[in-house]
C-alpha cells in the first residue's frame, strides 16, 4: 500500500452519503461544526481537525487488523486513560495523551527513537504507567509533556507483553497460558486450511507445506514478541534451500500472505470471543 492508496483509503468515508439526510459526511460534519465556520481560517482549521480524525482512526483500524495484541494492549492503555482522567489530543494525526489540564503551547513532541530511550522501569508501574511517563517527560526531557499513544503501545508490548494483555487484574500465569493459546488454536486452524485447500489439492508438495507451515510457525512466535517483521520472504527461505525471490513471488508469497492474514483474523476472532 503506498501513502497515497493510504491517503484515500481514510479520507474516502468523509465523502460517502449518510443515512439520514443523504448529505455527504462532511457536508454534515461542516454544518454541525461548533462554533460556526465563518472565515477562511476557520475552514481550514476544520479541515486540519477532521482529516486528522480520520486518519488515526484509519491507522488504528489497520494497526488492529495487522496486530491482533496490539488492539488488545490498546484497550487497555485506554482504560487506564478513562479512568484516571487523563485526556488524548491529536495533532497532526496524531494521538496524544496529556493531562487533563495541561495545554500545549509548541510543537516539540518526542519522537520514535526517543521515547525509546526512556527508562524501562517506568513502564513497569501499570497502574501509575501514565503519570509516571508524564512525570519523567516534564522534569528530565523539554519535549511537550505528552505521550505518544502509538508507541507507548509498541513499547509495551515489547517490554512486557503479557502484562498489558488484559486490563483486568489476573494470574500472570494464566495470562500467559491464554496467550498461548490463542495463538495455538489459530495456527492449528490456519494449517488445517493449508493442508486441505493446498496440499490435498496438489497446489504444493508435502515438502512445500512443510516449509510454509515452518515459516507460518516463526511468524506466530515473532507476533507475540513484538511483532511479524517486514518480509515474508525472511520467514521462508530458511526452509527452502536456494529460493530466490522471484520464485518466492510467483509461487508463494500470495499463499504465505493469506495464511498469515487468515491466523491473525482467527486471534481477532477469539479475542473478541473472550
Amino acid at each position: 500500500m503506498t501513502l497515497e492508496e493510504l491517503s484515500i483509503d481514510a479520507i474516502a468515508p468523509l465523502f460517502l452519503r449518510d443515512n439520514f439526510n443523504e448529505n455527504i459526511s462532511i457536508r454534515t460534519s461542516f454544518d454541525n461544526w461548533e462554533p460556526p465556520i465563518n472565515t477562511d481560517e476557520d475552514a481550514l482549521f476544520f479541515l486540519n481537525k477532521i482529516v486528522a480524525s480520520r486518519v488515526e482512526q484509519h491507522l488504528a483500524l489497520i494497526l488492529r487488523e495487522e496486530d491482533p495484541f496490539f488492539s488488545k494492549i490498546l484497550d487497555s492503555v485506554n482504560y487506564i486513560v478513562k479512568s484516571q482522567r487523563f485526556k488524548k489530543v491529536q495533532v497532526l494525526g496524531k494521538t496524544y495523551i496529556i493531562r487533563d489540564s495541561y495545554n500545549i503551547i509548541d510543537n516539540f513532541f518526542i519522537d520514535h527513537i526517543e521515547f525509546e530511550k526512556i527508562p524501562t522501569l517506568l513502564f513497569k508501574d501499570k497502574k501509575n504507567l501514565i503519570t509516571n511517563l508524564l512525570a519523567y517527560l516534564e522534569s528530565e526531557t523539554n519535549f511537550v509533556i505528552a505521550i505518544p499513544l502509538n508507541d507507548l503501545i509498541y513499547r509495551l508490548k515489547h517490554i512486557n507483553f503479557v502484562d498489558y494483555f488484559y486490563a483486568e487484574p489476573g494470574d500472570t500465569l494464566n495470562k500467559r497460558f491464554e496467550m498461548d493459546e490463542l495463538v495455538s488454536l489459530a495456527l492449528n486452524s490456519t494449517l488445517k486450511k493449508l493442508n486441505n485447500s493446498y496440499t490435498l489439492r496438489g497446489k504444493l508438495s508435502e515438502e512445500e507445506s512443510k516449509s510454509i507451515s515452518n515459516a507460518l510457525k516463526d511468524m506466530c512466535e515473532d507476533l507475540m514478541n513484538g511483532g511479524i517483521t517486514p518480509g515474508l520472504y525472511d520467514y521462508l527461505s530458511p526452509y527452502m534451500k536456494d529460493l530466490s525471490k522471484e520464485i518466492y513471488k510467483k509461487n508463494y508469497h500470495n499463499i504465505l500472505e493469506y495464511l498469515l492474514k487468515t491466523t491473525k483474523t482467527v486471534i481477532v476472532e477469539n479475542i473478541l470471543g473472550k
